[in-house]
């Protein structure tokens, strides 16, 4: 036998016996499990409820619902965990216990009635929500804060949603005529603009090869412009990391 006849024979024989591999894999082993009185247990994580369970009820499992919990992927309903894990041969009977979505993660909105603006924006950071649209009124007679929120609280919302507010202020407002902040540093400008009383409501930060970290590089409402005492003003600097 040459060489090259002998490697033809071996590559056969190797062929055949990954056949019977998968053979067995495919056929026998699920036969045997099942003149053992044993199912493999099927993969139910992504199917719907009632799928799940008939498929498990046509093996002879038990459905067993362990707890629904938030997901934001999976609708509600639809199976996210099971045990035991999929292809485990059992016995027929065995209960399965699977975990249930019931549907993307909501939130209550707090009650912000009588908050101040920065005690609103904690509470609702705590909670994952932001301030969506913020108005404000002057009345030095009533109370003073939060006079009203948009969703109202105790509202079901999903999180990373915006709650629109609007703050009463006990005095009308003193102008100003806005400030050219670019080029100065954050640290210098977070100190007079506190000074101020002014409220810095964000600072971005952006990569920029010829600034300096911490250096403003954009700023709103823009240089020239009216703002009131107290009012907003959001910050762009360069990038904290180099």
């Amino acid at each position: 036998m040459t060489l090259r006849r002998f490697l033809v024979l071996l590559g056969s024989i190797a062929l055949a016996i990954l056949l019977l591999l998968a053979a067995a894999d495919l056929w026998l082993l699920p036969w045997l499990v099942h003149q053992q009185g044993e199912v493999l247990v099927p993969e139910l994580v992504g199917r719907p409820q009632e799928e799940a369970r008939k498929t498990l009820e046509d093996l002879g499992l038990q459905w067993v619902v362990g707890e629904e919990v938030a997901h934001d992927e999976a609708p509600p309903g639809t199976v996210v965990e099971q045990d035991p894990p999929p292809l485990r041969a059992v016995r027929r009977g065995r209960p399965v216990r699977v975990v249930l979505s019931r549907g993307e993660a909501r939130v209550e909105v707090p009650d912000l009635v009588g908050l101040s603006l920065r005690q609103s924006e904690l509470a609702l950071s705590a909670v994952g929500l932001r301030v969506g649209h913020l108005a404000r009124s002057f009345d030095p007679a009533g109370a003073l804060g939060v006079v009203g929120q948009r969703p109202h609280a105790r509202t079901l919302v999903s999180k990373g949603d915006r709650v629109d507010l609007l703050v009463r202020e006990g005095h009308d407002r003193v102008w100003h005529r806005m400030p050219d902040l670019v080029g100065a540093s954050l640290v210098r400008v977070r100190e007079q603009l506190a000074r101020a009383r002014f409220d810095i409501r964000r600072v971005t930060y952006r990569d920029d090869g010829r600034a300096a970290p911490g250096t403003i590089l954009d700023q709103w409402p823009p240089a020239g412009s009216r703002i009131p005492s107290g009012g907003s003003i959001e910050l762009v600097a360069a990038s904290r990391g180099r």
